[in-house]
């Protein structure tokens, strides 16, 4: 496809990001974040939780356990894609999750802070190594691999959290809480970050230091970390000296201000705007920009909404989303994705179908999915 078309795509992604901010503007301030999020679509995303589990209550063993401050879990997520036209239409890809929080003012004394541990077990194929995406068909693909991901301490001083150890930002920054019933990984954390500074990003995570500042109206993150990825399954074999610093202002709990800069790959900006509209309905939109002529993307945009849980049928959620990449050069040139899924709860069992819709420079896609994950 010539890259005009793809062009085209901008003023439509501008005019849904428009009419999402528009709408937003005039409706009050959101409730406080959730530390669980219900729709969360992947145990790789923050918050994730389902409230029941296959294998049961353990004999009360489980709430025993979390009484006392220990909360492990394990899930498993398989995904089937279907793509008319590539080499291979058909294509299976799975990860399992296996997690351990810890609640040190339950298990030790209550002027301690957490600790939380998670591995991964990934295993199959996407499709973005032969669609050439920037975004990434699916947030749980990634090269297979059995692998140590987080593993940090948090500690509360005042109105401060500190964090500390093996850590991911994308578990801490440009956060839209209302775009994580999206299987594709730019809803998750924008492709202009995970493309231009490859990581910390799912499925690694590097040594690190973060810190927030809650206050009534308004949250302050700051970070860094180790900018290289010298690992061997998710353990650290080095540290090469070039740190990646992020810095986020949150405003009324809605609004979202920050920035990054990579030593060695360069600086970018974005804002969020994330908000519950009514009961069902909430809506995002995020932008940023990547000034150096050295990185990949240059500009980014997304914009959405989630309904649910509910109207139709409790603890189901639809997602909607847009997003547009804009990058430097002409090898690559403009993308555009449109994506719609309908994620289905049944206590320990989710399954979610999924559609996309991906224009690149040479080609169109019509992406089918369905992601079926399992809380044992």
């Amino acid at each position: 496809m010539p890259r005009n078309s793809s062009r085209r795509a901008w003023p439509l992604a501008a005019v849904v990001a428009a009419g999402t901010i528009g709408v937003m503007a005039s409706t009050s301030p959101a409730r406080a974040e959730l530390k669980e999020d219900p729709c969360a679509c992947s145990a790789n995303k923050p918050g994730f939780f389902r409230r029941a589990q296959l294998t049961g209550d353990w004999d009360d063993n489980r709430d025993a356990l979390k009484d006392r401050g220990l909360v492990p879990q394990l899930t498993y997520a398989g995904e089937l894609f279907v793509t008319p036209g590539l080499r291979r239409d058909l294509v299976y890809a799975g990860l399992a999750v296996l997690s351990l929080d810890v609640d040190l003012t339950k298990l030790v004394a209550e002027s301690l802070g957490a600790i939380h541990l998670s591995a991964l077990g990934i295993h199959g194929s996407g499709l973005s190594e032969e669609l050439g995406d920037l975004y990434g068909v699916s947030g749980n693909v990634g090269p297979s691999d059995v692998r140590l991901f987080e593993a940090w301490i948090e500690q509360p001083i005042w109105k401060a959290t500190l964090r500390l150890g093996l850590v991911s930002a994308d578990q801490e920054f440009i956060l839209a809480r209302h775009s994580t019933a999206l299987l594709n990984a730019t809803f998750g954390i924008i492709s202009q970050a995970s493309v231009n500074i490859l990581g910390p990003v799912y499925p690694v995570a590097r040594p690190g230091a973060s810190a927030r500042l809650e206050l009534p109206a308004l949250t302050v993150r700051a970070a860094v970390y180790d900018g290289d990825q010298l690992e061997s399954h998710g353990v650290p074999t080095g540290i090469a000296g070039h740190p990646l610093v992020m810095g986020e202002v949150e405003l009324y709990e809605w609004i979202k201000l920050g920035f990054w800069h990579h030593m060695a790959l360069g600086s970018g900006y974005y804002a969020v705007i994330d908000h519950q509209l009514d009961r069902y309905l909430g809506a995002f939109v995020r932008g940023g920009d990547s000034p150096n002529a050295n990185e990949t993307v240059s500009h980014y945009v997304d914009a959405g909404i989630r309904i649910g849980p509910g109207p139709f049928r409790k603890g189901d959620f639809i997602g909607l989303g847009v997003a547009y990449v804009r990058t430097h050069g002409m090898e690559l040139g403009d993308q555009s994705l449109a994506e719609a899924t309908y994620q289905a709860q049944f206590g320990w069992l989710t399954i979610q179908p999924d559609f996309q819709l991906l224009v690149l420079r040479d080609r169109t896609a019509a992406i089918a999915a369905t992601r079926v994950t399992l809380v044992f």
